[in-house]
């Protein structure tokens, strides 16, 4: 499942570089993940993204190389990485690769990276099962070449993420940073699905417990940006599953870290909510949109939203 990590091909900031990994002239933290055997190589890679300085908040997007129309949505709604004059953010979208992708579609990944700066690629397969290695691997990136950002976001490339309403009503860029601090839509009795013809089946032999540990779900977590190290870390000796917000919450367990539900009102949602401006306008997350639906419901809300009076408006539903 983890093979051996044959080449390091980056993006840089005007041409893409070709190069042979040099482990001597790597720096101490990326030389100490490299020699986990699930921190894979990258083929695209944006290391400088943080040398202008520390971001407030990083967007740790999962995708498919296919999902273009939804990294642009993306890119022009939530994922700004303008969005809050005075607070920095920074987008990252999380690939693998696929071997039977065309010499074309290669390419215009690259074009695209070339043009955004906000895709990281490395050498696993990115299939479903590989989720925890995806999210694994840019916890690594975080540490390795952004350690001193805030906070950090994982959330899927389906996903409306209220980003604004996030940072200055859970996060609160005017108060200082807390540590340790992981929150989301909180699993709290979580057990293995045994029956087999679930999405998210876990064998006995994969999981012989009864029990998940605390956990937040995948669609979309927030926590301070010191534990994306800590969790690498620690991963090694961590029972590893293929569900990656169960693994993270393994590791949180292991580390000594409790997460946490969300402060009432800050809602994580992990089915589509029904939209209403104002509703909208006062959540973090709401899963299964598509490219189109996240575009329109983003313009509609940044039209509406100062007309919303928070004591006025009913709590959105899902459906």
């Amino acid at each position: 499942m983890f093979p051996l990590m044959i080449r390091n091909f980056q993006i840089g900031k005007s041409e893409t570089v070709l190069e042979e990994p040099k482990p001597a002239l790597r720096n101490k933290s990326i030389e100490k993940h490299q020699r986990l055997p699930y921190i894979y190589d990258y083929t695209i890679n944006e290391p400088d993204k943080c040398k202008d300085g520390a971001p407030f908040l990083i967007l740790l997007i999962t995708a498919e190389r296919w999902q273009k129309e939804a990294r642009q949505a993306i890119r022009q709604t939530w994922g700004k990485e303008d969005l809050l004059p005075g607070v920095k953010t920074l987008r990252l979208f999380l690939l693998g690769k696929d071997n039977k992708w065309t010499d074309d579609a290669n390419k215009s990944l690259v074009e695209e990276s070339q043009a955004f700066h906000d895709i990281i690629q490395q050498d696993y397969l990115d299939t479903y099962r590989n989720l925890t290695t995806k999210v694994l691997n840019g916890l690594s990136w975080v540490a390795t070449h952004c350690p001193g950002a805030s906070y950090v976001m994982k959330t899927d490339s389906d996903m409306f993420i209220g980003t604004e309403y996030l940072i200055n009503s859970l996060l609160k860029p005017d108060q200082p940073p807390r540590l340790n601090y992981f929150t989301g839509s909180l699993f709290i009795n979580g057990r293995p699905i045994r029956n087999t013809d679930s999405k998210w089946y876990m064998s006995p032999e994969e999981y012989p417990e009864n029990d998940y540990p605390l956990f937040c779900s995948g669609t979309g977590y927030v926590f301070s940006a010191g534990l994306a190290g800590k969790i690498v870390e620690v991963s090694p000796s961590v029972r590893w599953v293929y569900l990656e917000d169960v693994y993270v919450g393994l590791c949180l367990k292991k580390i000594g870290v409790q997460p946490v539900a969300p402060p009432k009102g800050t809602d994580f949602n992990i089915w589509r909510v029904q939209y209403t401006d104002c509703g909208y306008s006062r959540i973090v997350t709401s899963h299964g949109l598509s490219p189109g639906d996240i575009i329109s419901q983003w313009n509609q809300m940044q039209r509406n939203k100062h007309t919303c009076v928070s004591t006025d408006e009913q709590k959105p539903s899902s459906k």
